[in-house]
């Protein structure tokens, strides 16, 4: 099966590929496309067509993305399926379901998320970031213009009350626990820890999708739904992949 997924969630998926017993051909997109989704769905429909080329042909293209701003959604499955996880974004994966990703956020504002994955790739506010941002700034506009060029980019941080340090459950990762709590410090954030759940990550690459998953049919696009569902299958055959079957599997 082939598998296209975003590298935040490299470490994750890498470790539940083995108990599968398929065999699978990884493509890690640069974290960060979820900022242009128009982007990030071009990108990967680029990939999707050079895996549907694969000889013998591939059961699946398996996606590790959620919605992602919307960068999912518009995909087009060509002559194989595309399957991916119903969830807002890599949070719910990395939790181990959209339910406990929803907890979360209803039962709080103004989370900001740290993993493994996302402090490896991705920049983390810290003061030393920034004060490498100001020299950088400085010496392209002047120390005045830098100030107020960087003061407006961290406003963001005002929008956020808490970071939440999502636990690796498949690797050592007490540096980068460290390296979260420094950043909340930093930010003035409230921060706390969670334990992170493999087990979507793994029925994702079993071949054996649930309701939790959409599986778009060949000749069929992702789209949006609108009554809870993340993702229905729309194009060609309009009502194919609406529903949510008990279980869709498939060979090795």
């Amino acid at each position: 099966m082939g598998l296209i997924a975003c590298e935040v969630l490299r470490q994750e998926l890498s470790a539940a590929m083995e108990p599968c017993g398929h065999t699978f051909f990884p493509v890690w997109m640069r974290q960060g496309l979820h900022d242009t989704p128009d982007l990030l769905r071009a990108q990967v429909q680029t990939e999707i067509a050079r895996l549907e080329q694969a000889e013998p042909p591939l059961d699946a293209i398996l996606l590790g993305y959620g919605l992602c701003g919307g960068g999912t959604a518009g995909l087009c499955a060509g002559n194989v399926p595309l399957v991916l996880p119903r969830t807002d974004d890599c949070i719910g994966i990395l939790l181990g379901s959209q339910e406990r990703y929803l907890s979360f956020f209803h039962s709080r504002s103004g989370i900001y998320w740290f993993s493994t994955g996302w402090l490896t790739f991705a920049d983390t506010p810290s003061e030393s970031y920034y004060a490498e941002k100001l020299r950088d700034y400085a010496a392209r506009f002047g120390e005045e213009d830098a100030r107020w060029l960087l003061a407006e980019e961290n406003r963001w941080i005002s929008q956020y009350q808490s970071g939440i340090y999502i636990r690796s459950p498949v690797g050592e990762d007490t540096d980068f626990e460290q390296q979260a709590q420094e950043a909340c410090a930093f930010c003035g954030w409230a921060f706390e820890t969670t334990q992170g759940d493999n087990r979507l990550a793994g029925r994702l690459l079993s071949g054996r999708w649930d309701g939790r998953f959409l599986v778009c049919p060949p000749g069929c696009r992702v789209e949006r739904d609108w009554d809870g569902g993340i993702f229905r299958a729309g194009g060609r055959q309009e009502n194919e992949g609406d529903s949510k079957p008990e279980v869709v599997e498939v060979g090795q």
